[in-house]
């Protein structure tokens, strides 16, 4: 253990600060919360209860691999949704640690892989969603982890490892479909990039003989056996690809809002964004450049992709208002740092405060794209680089292909992106100067205390409405007369009913996404209005005598500050 300390004091006091981090958080909380956690979480107990898999009809992602997990967890420790949501914690955990000995296998330095790895857990998505049984994170930490092991796998040439790397790979495609993207860079680096290519067949094929077989299952399955939502994306699917001219804006514009999320994502790596810049200016040393010319030198050629980049990414800004109006600032996209999320939002709603991060996002933007088209598409390339980093970079640029012609775009999906704009930062300098790391290290750590705070506030308000209608439910009130959040009414059967109540499963090719989400909140809001138990946050929005208070139950919001939640009993029908 002592050895270890020596050896890596970053990734020790990494993990000292995860469990610290854990703790402040609070995982033990018996409720669900996102979207899409309720729906995975009745799928594990249907696991359970009959041995069959089975989607529920909410889902459009299909993950065997964590209901399973799930189910094997609940089967050995009792099925709980505290131990659901120490699934996704301790994926987040392994992708942390498989990131740190990434970028260390990768000659980074222990001090400057740990901030490297800290700026990702720093991040409010990625630590929110680690508290949720939602697919993100989870498949986030299987696919950071094949990243580790496929590229340590090829530096090697280990047989072993590249198996391990095939079980990491099918663990991460069976979360998401997304892990295709995994398979892809795999095997372009084998054609593509391998000098020795017949010698290496066979190590290369192991790697692919878990997770491809996984890919074609899930295509098949998605197609063969759609649930109610899986049937109105593929609908939505077909019309996003066949709108040609949306299509093509779709394909120039969403890479800029990869890039402005990234720079949100990885806002505290400002500083070495800042010291890659300066030193990618010239390709001459910084300290005899200035002995010559006293001044900086910047080569034509920078100066005309700088610019290039800076209006790629304002054409993005400019699409984004002329075709999305007042959600041109960021945050632009749905789901959980806007304010029609079922979340508080995560920055100021003001035009000011909203303005101004988006100039920090596309401010970083510019400066990323411009760097990672310096390093992997100047006079190097591809050819003189070895094939594990290769892999890396095509396994990201594969993922990027797959999201452009996914017809959902979704802040949530983006945090996928994060592991390898890490990695490629980490590669175009290993040693920061000591100001980087320590302007760094404070701005990762301001970010995570805001994000625990953040974190904390909404799983203790997601808690606090669910006990308020868990409350109501133990009196003896029936699922259909508690007006819950959208959260508990769901597990509780509220989307089955509305199902049954449009017609049945062979009603979802008339529902795309906004008019499906649009007709089922509508239905919510209406068995809501004359529900018997009502649960609210506020009082003042409480007509005078329509209700009776029967329970207040008390939390914390992100300022620590005490909050109730309030359980009425409606005296007056609505």
């Amino acid at each position: 253990m002592l050895a270890v300390m020596r050896k890596c004091p970053g990734l020790c006091l990494l993990l000292l600060l995860f469990l610290v981090v854990v703790g402040f958080i609070g995982p033990v909380r018996e409720m669900m919360t996102g979207d899409d956690g309720w729906a995975y979480a009745l799928s594990v107990r249907h696991l359970l209860t009959t041995g069959e898999y089975r989607l529920h009809n909410w889902a459009t992602a299909n993950m065997p691999v964590q209901i399973y997990l799930g189910a094997l967890l609940a089967h050995v420790f009792g099925y709980s949704f505290t131990m659901l949501r120490f699934s996704t914690i301790i994926l987040l955990l392994v992708g942390l640690i498989a990131l740190y000995h990434l970028l260390r296998d990768f000659n980074v330095k222990d001090a400057e892989a740990s901030l490297l790895t800290l700026a990702v857990l720093a991040n409010p998505l990625v630590l929110f969603l680690s508290f949720t049984f939602q697919t993100d994170v989870q498949f986030l930490g299987w696919q950071i982890l094949a990243l580790w092991l496929y590229t340590r796998a090829l530096r090697q040439e280990s047989y072993p490892v590249m198996a391990l790397a095939s079980m990491a790979a099918f663990a991460a495609t069976g979360t998401r479909q997304f892990g295709a993207a995994l398979v892809a860079g795999l095997f372009s680096t084998w054609l593509l990039l391998e000098r020795h290519r017949l010698r290496k067949a066979p190590l290369y094929l192991l790697g692919l003989i878990l997770p491809l077989p996984m890919t074609l299952w899930q295509i098949s399955f998605g197609v063969s056996q759609p649930t109610f939502s899986q049937k109105a994306r593929l609908a939505e699917q077909s019309a996003y690809l066949r709108d040609l001219p949306h299509f093509a804006a779709e394909i120039l514009w969403r890479p800029t809002i990869i890039l402005q999320y990234l720079g949100l994502f990885l806002l505290p790596l400002a500083p070495l964004l800042v010291v890659l810049v300066r030193n990618s200016l010239d390709t001459r040393d910084w300290e005899s450049r200035q002995e010559v010319s006293g001044k900086l030198q910047i080569s034509r050629s920078s100066l005309w992709l700088l610019a290039a980049w800076t209006i790629y990414i304002a054409a993005g800004v400019c699409y984004g208002y002329l075709f999305f109006l007042s959600d041109f600032l960021m945050p632009s996209l749905p789901w959980l740092f806007r304010s029609q999320s079922l979340l508080e939002p995560f920055f100021p709603s003001g035009f000011e405060e909203r303005l101004a991060v988006t100039i920090l996002a596309c401010g970083f933007a510019v400066g990323l794209g411009w760097l990672l088209s310096r390093t992997y598409l100047g006079r190097r390339g591809w050819k003189n680089r070895p094939p594990a980093e290769c892999f890396v970079m095509l396994s990201g640029l594969t993922l990027l292909c797959l999201h452009l012609l996914y017809v959902q775009f979704n802040d949530v999906y983006l945090i996928q992106f994060v592991p390898f704009a890490v990695f490629a930062l980490g590669q175009m300098l290993h040693i920061w100067p000591r100001w980087c790391k320590v302007s760094t290290a404070v701005s990762c750590l301001f970010m995570l205390s805001v994000s625990c705070l953040w974190s904390r506030a909404n799983l203790a308000n997601a808690e606090a409405n669910w006990q308020a209608a868990e409350i109501a439910r133990s009196a003896g009130a029936a699922p259909q007369q508690i007006g819950g959040n959208m959260t508990w009414s769901c597990y509780h059967g509220a989307f089955d009913d509305w199902i049954a109540e449009v017609g049945g499963w062979q009603a979802a090719g008339r529902y795309g996404r906004a008019k499906r989400l649009e007709a089922f909140f509508d239905f919510l809001n209406k068995r809501y209005d004359h529900a018997e138990y009502v649960i609210t946050s506020s009082l003042r929005d409480t007509p005078a005598n329509s209700g009776r208070l029967l329970r207040r139950v008390e939390y914390k919001d992100k300022w620590l500050r005490q909050r109730s939640i309030y359980l009425l009993m409606r005296t007056t029908p609505k």
